[in-house]
């Protein structure tokens, strides 16, 4: 079993994203951790350690991360499960997640990972998994702190939205 962390929406909030990390890391193993854009200079500070302890590192740029080089989307695989994650505002997801859906499928992916619009969700449209983890910054009104998911050796993709 691999287990995956998507946190998003960070807008400064260093110690919310340590926060989460370390309520990520109470609660088991991490594989990988990704990030979902909207603090990437915050990221930053604590990819080398992630990256030391062996967790593999995604991350993609969102809206307002202004001086960054990391892409706007990115599809990585693990334990066979195909993924696709980007911030979502260059696929209008507070429009709806038709977009963002057909970018997916175009990829081969089945489970799509997203931000920006603050709201933690996680829907099954035609059989592939769309989750959002909600916005680190908002845990203090006790939202969503972070997207679980779990990807068993048979394949199985097991999501859950993980509360402060």
């Amino acid at each position: 079993m691999k287990r995956v962390i998507a946190v998003s929406d960070v807008h400064g909030d260093i110690d919310g994203l340590r926060e989460t990390l370390a309520l990520a890391g109470r609660n088991g193993k991490i594989d990988a951790v990704v990030f979902l854009g909207d603090g990437m200079r915050e990221f930053d500070q604590v990819r080398e350690e992630l990256q030391q302890r062996g967790i593999a590192c995604y991350a993609v740029a969102g809206n307002n991360d202004w001086s960054t080089h990391e892409p706007q989307e990115t599809v990585f695989a693990i334990g066979g499960v195909r993924f696709y994650a980007c911030h979502g505002h260059t696929r209008y997801v507070k429009y709806g997640l038709e977009r963002l859906w057909f970018a997916a499928r175009e990829r081969e992916a089945q489970v799509v990972l997203y931000g920006h619009t603050h709201s933690a969700d996680i829907e099954i449209e035609y059989g592939m998994f769309m989750i959002n983890p909600g916005a680190v910054c908002d845990r203090r009104v006790k939202r969503s702190a972070y997207a679980e998911i779990r990807v068993e050796d048979n394949g199985a993709v097991l999501p859950q939205l993980i509360r402060w």
